[in-house]
C-alpha cells in the first residue's frame, strides 16, 4: 500500500518530483523513493505492510528497461510467484509488488488479467521500440490515480495534491464539477476537481505513446470465460467470503476490522476472528443520545467473534476543528456526513499501531442491501417526462432531488450546464445501460459508479491519510462474480434484500444483529446541527459569502434561504447545509 506518482513527456525537474513525494506523506511514511530517466519519472511512498525488508519501489528489470511503481495489494501474489518460478523466474522475498515486473514481462499488457486484489499501477516500458507509459486501474476502482495529459506529455497521482505538485502551472476548475457534486454527492469516476484531469474508471487501462493516450475499458466480466456451473448457494458464499477473507490477512502484524453493528462487518469480524487471534474491532460513536446510535449491536458483533471492541466519540467541540481535516484529507469533496466518522475512525486505528483494518463497503451494491432497490422495482414503467424511476433513483443518490438543486444554480450556471449537457444526463445514461433485469441495471450501475466514486474513493483517502489500508472483501472480483450470477430473488424480493448475504451470515452473526432493522452508518449531522451549537457557527460562517455565490455556481439568496428555513425550524435543511460545506471548503 502506497502512494505513487509520476510523468512521461515532459522533462520536469526533481523538484516537481519532491513536491509531489512530500503532498502525499501521510500515506507512504516508510520510505520515499523515485527514479528518473530522460523524459520519465516514477515514485513511490511506500507504506510497508506485505514483507517490509523487500519490495521496495520503483521496481526495476535487470536490464533497467523497465520500470513500475503500484498503490494497493495483490493476493495471489504468491500463486503468481509460483507460476513465474515454473517458468524458471526467481522472485525474491514474500512482497506482493515484487510479481509484477516479471509477470508482466511474461503475459505483456495481459498480465493484470490475472492479477486479483486492489490497485493503481504505473508502468514506463522503455525497450527498444516502444518508450511508453501504461497505467491500470482494478475492477472497482479501489484505488484511485489521477493523470492529466497534454500533447508535451502525461502526469499521474494517486492523490490530486501530488498531480498539483506535478503541474507546470495550476489547473483551472472545471465548471462542471459542482453539477456533478450536487448530482453525486462527490465527483463522479473520470472527472475531478480541474478541467483536464481526470481519475481512471474501475478497469481501466491509459497507454501514452508518442503524445497519444488511448484508453481501454474493461472486458466484460464474463469475457472469454466459460460459463461457471458453481450453484449460487448461500453456503456458496459463505466459503467464498471465508477464502477471500484467508488470503487477504496473510501478514504477520495485527488486523483492525470496522464493526458498525450491521450484517455486513459482523460476518467479516467473526472469519477474521476465526482466521486469527490479533484481531481488534473499531465503532464509532457520537455524543449525546441519537437514533443513529449503533455501539449496542456493534458490542453484541464484537463479542459473538470474540474480540475486543475499540470505542470511539466523536465530540461537539471536535467539530470546528476536525471538519477541515477531513476535507483536506479527502482532497475530492464528498456529501455523506459519515465521511466523518470514517475519518476519527482510521486516526483511531492508525493510533492504536494497526496498519490495515477491514471494511464491508461494497456488500450492499453487489447482493442489493438498500430499501432504494426495492422502491425502484416496485415502481411502474409507465412513468414518463422527467418523472421516470431512473429520474426517481437518481435523486436518492442526489444531494437533493435534480429539480430542487437546480434551483439553487444561478441562471447563468443553468443555461451553462443546459448548453454543455449536465451531470445529470450523464447519469441516465449510465443508468439506462442494457443489463440482463433492472435489479442487475440497478447493481451495475453502483457498482460501477456510485461505489467506487462515493464509497472507495473517500476510503482509499481517509484511511490513507492515517497509513492505514483499508481491505474490502466484498470488492474482491470472485465476489462480483458470484453477485452477478446470483438469481435476483435471492437479492431483493419485495422488501427482502440482501437475503442470500443473511443467509450465508446466519451462523456467523449474533440473533441481536440478525433480527434488527437496517439502518446506515452515518453521522447524526441533524442532531448536531441546530443553532446555539458549535457545528451550526461553523456552518453559517463558511457559508456567510461564499465563494460558490461569488464564482457564479450558486445564488446568493437562495443559499440565505436555505440558512434561513433551517434556523426558524420551518424545514430541516442539515443534510444539504452540510453538503454545501463541505463543497464550500473543498474548492480548490
Amino acid at each position: 500500500m502506497c502512494r505513487i506518482y509520476g510523468y512521461f513527456g515532459p522533462d520536469l525537474d526533481v523538484t516537481a518530483l519532491e513536491a509531489a513525494r512530500d503532498a502525499q506523506l501521510p500515506g507512504g511514511p516508510d520510505r520515499q523513493r523515485f527514479a528518473r530517466g530522460e523524459f520519465w519519472g516514477l515514485g513511490c511512498n511506500r507504506l510497508a505492510i506485505q514483507d517490509p525488508p523487500h519490495g521496495c519501489q520503483p521496481f526495476t528489470n535487470p536490464e533497467g528497461s523497465l520500470y513500475a511503481v503500484f498503490n494497493g495489494e495483490i493476493y495471489n501474489f504468491r500463486a503468481l510467484r509460483a507460476e513465474l518460478a515454473a517458468h524458471g523466474v526467481q522472485v525474491d522475498g514474500d512482497s506482493d509488488g515484487s510479481v509484477l515486473l516479471p509477470y508482466y514481462e511474461l503475459h505483456g499488457d495481459r498480465f493484470v488479467e490475472r492479477i486479483e486484489g486492489m490497485y493503481a499501477l504505473a508502468l514506463v516500458d522503455l525497450r527498444a521500440g516502444r518508450r511508453r507509459l501504461k497505467l491500470w486501474c482494478d475492477p472497482l476502482a479501489v484505488k484511485s490515480l489521477y493523470y492529466t495529459a497534454t500533447d508535451d506529455g502525461i502526469a499521474f497521482s494517486s492523490e490530486l495534491s501530488g498531480l498539483t505538485a506535478l503541474a507546470a502551472k495550476p489547473f483551472d476548475v472545471d465548471p462542471l464539477a459542482v453539477d456533478h457534486y450536487m448530482n453525486w454527492q462527490c465527483l463522479p469516476n473520470g472527472s475531478s476537481w480541474y478541467a483536464g484531469v481526470a481519475a481512471l474508471q474501475p478497469g481501466e487501462r491509459l497507454d501514452y505513446e508518442r503524445g497519444t493516450v488511448r484508453l481501454t475499458a474493461p472486458l466484460p466480466t464474463d469475457a472469454g470465460a466459460p460459463p461457471s456451473d458453481e450453484p449460487c448457494t448461500a453456503p456458496a458464499l459463505g466459503a467464498l467470503l471465508a477464502g477471500e477473507v484467508a488470503r487477504m490477512s496473510l501478514q504477520e502484524a495485527p488486523v483492525a476490522v470496522q464493526v458498525s453493528g450491521g450484517l455486513d462487518s459482523a460476518v467479516l469480524a467473526t472469519l477474521l476472528a476465526r482466521r486469527r487471534s490479533d484481531v481488534t474491532g473499531f465503532h464509532v460513536t457520537h455524543e449525546g443520545s441519537h437514533d443513529s446510535d449503533e455501539e449496542t449491536y456493534a458490542r453484541e458483533a464484537a463479542a459473538y467473534a470474540g474480540i475486543p471492541l475499540d470505542v470511539v466519540e466523536i465530540r461537539e467541540a471536535e467539530l470546528p476543528e476536525l471538519i477541515p481535516a477531513m476535507v483536506a484529507a479527502l482532497g475530492t469533496p464528498n456529501a455523506t456526513p459519515h465521511a466523518l466518522s470514517a475519518y476519527v475512525l482510521f486516526r483511531e486505528i492508525s493510533r492504536g499501531s494497526f496498519r490495515v483494518c477491514f471494511v464491508g463497503d461494497g456488500a450492499d451494491e453487489q447482493f442489493g442491501g438498500y430499501r432504494r432497490y426495492s422502491t425502484a422495482l416496485g415502481a411502474t414503467p409507465a412513468m414518463s417526462g422527467a418523472d421516470t424511476w431512473q429520474s426517481r433513483y437518481l435523486d436518492r443518490l442526489s444531494l437533493l432531488p435534480y429539480a430542487q438543486y437546480r434551483r439553487l444554480y444561478t441562471a447563468d450556471y443553468r443555461a451553462e450546464l443546459d448548453a454543455r449537457g449536465s451531470s445529470r444526463r450523464r447519469a441516465l445514461e449510465l443508468l439506462n445501460r442494457p443489463a440482463p433485469s433492472r435489479l442487475e441495471q440497478l447493481l451495475d450501475f453502483d457498482r460501477l459508479h456510485k461505489l467506487p466514486s462515493l464509497n472507495l474513493r473517500k476510503l482509499d483517502h481517509l484511511s490513507m491519510a492515517h497509513a492505514v489500508e483499508g481491505r474490502v472483501p466484498y470488492c474482491q472480483p470472485s465476489v462480483t462474480d458470484f453477485a452477478r450470477r446470483t438469481p435476483d430473488a435471492l437479492k431483493v424480493a419485495g422488501q427482502t434484500r440482501k437475503q442470500i448475504l443473511w443467509e450465508a451470515g446466519r451462523e456467523l452473526i449474533p440473533r441481536a444483529v440478525r433480527e434488527r432493522r437496517k439502518q446506515p452508518f452515518t453521522f447524526p449531522v441533524s442532531a448536531f446541527l441546530t443553532p446555539g451549537t458549535k457545528l451550526w457557527d461553523f456552518v453559517t460562517e463558511v457559508l456567510s459569502v461564499p465563494l460558490l455565490c461569488t464564482s457564479g455556481f450558486l445564488d446568493g439568496a437562495a443559499v440565505r434561504t436555505v440558512l434561513r428555513e433551517h434556523a426558524d425550524g420551518e424545514r430541516d435543511h442539515a443534510r444539504l447545509l452540510w453538503g454545501l460545506m463541505i463543497l464550500e471548503l473543498s474548492l480548490p
